[in-house]
């Protein structure tokens, strides 16, 4: 399975601010992240590549959970797809995932540069969110997403990228696992259907269709076949 090799992962900053309850002025708290995923420039044995970074800090609560949630417009004078992602919590608590300024990671020839911010998800437990980040492309005429990354609320930022569009993704478990498809911008293909563990951020399984068929067998684990089937309804 041909995939790409790039690295459109930017530096990520999650920005946490605490509204009290008169209303008065937000306290920002701040965490900036290093290169979430590191370049890979050689093989395809590199992918899919992943970076869990660990925040270090207690908010939001405990016991907070996420009540709402919505990306914004893009701002009318700049080129992105969308805006901020807005994450809000149920003792108060604003997370802010800004999407990275328009810096110029290069490929070769290619300048890679974030565009959006799409697909939010909350799982069941209310405390884990994901969302899909669109990038250029050398491919296309407009951004695809490439990158899946999943927000454990004030413990840790998973990013995954496997080298290929992300197609479709889910939480598993009430939030502890997450289930990705990736595949070739143009299809046809079936996909590549990944499953990580959440805590770890380690690939737990990894199974592909049957390319004549354009489906997965008989044979495919069960959350596989869950997969595919939500993402089949939601085309």
């Amino acid at each position: 399975m041909s995939r790409r090799t790039g690295c459109p992962i930017h530096d990520s900053e999650l920005r946490l601010r605490l509204r009290t309850a008169a209303k008065t002025a937000l306290l920002p708290l701040m965490f900036c992240f290093m290169p979430a995923i590191a370049c890979a420039q050689s093989s395809t044995d590199d992918w899919p590549a992943t970076k869990l970074t660990q925040i270090q800090s207690a908010p939001p609560s405990k016991n907070a959970q996420i009540v709402r949630y919505h990306v914004a417009k893009s701002p009318s004078s700049s080129d992105f797809e969308t805006g901020d992602l807005y994450i809000v919590y149920s003792d108060g608590t604003e997370v802010v995932e800004k999407i990275a300024p328009q810096a110029r990671e290069r490929t070769g020839s290619i300048v890679h540069s974030q565009r959006g911010i799409i697909n939010p998800k909350v799982a069941e437990n209310r405390r884990t969110i994901g969302w899909a980040e669109t990038f250029d492309s050398c491919c296309t005429t407009y951004p695809i997403p490439e990158v899946l990354t999943i927000y454990q609320s004030g413990k840790t930022v998973l990013r995954i990228q496997q080298g290929q569009m992300l197609w479709y993704w889910m939480f598993l478990k009430q939030g502890r696992q997450i289930a990705a498809v990736w595949g070739t911008t143009h299809r046809p293909q079936v996909g590549d259907f990944q499953l990580y563990g959440v805590q770890a951020g380690k690939m737990i399984a990894e199974v592909s269709g049957d390319v004549e068929t354009q489906s997965l067998n008989s044979q495919a684990p069960e959350w596989a076949k869950q997969v595919e089937q939500e993402m089949h309804q939601r085309r």
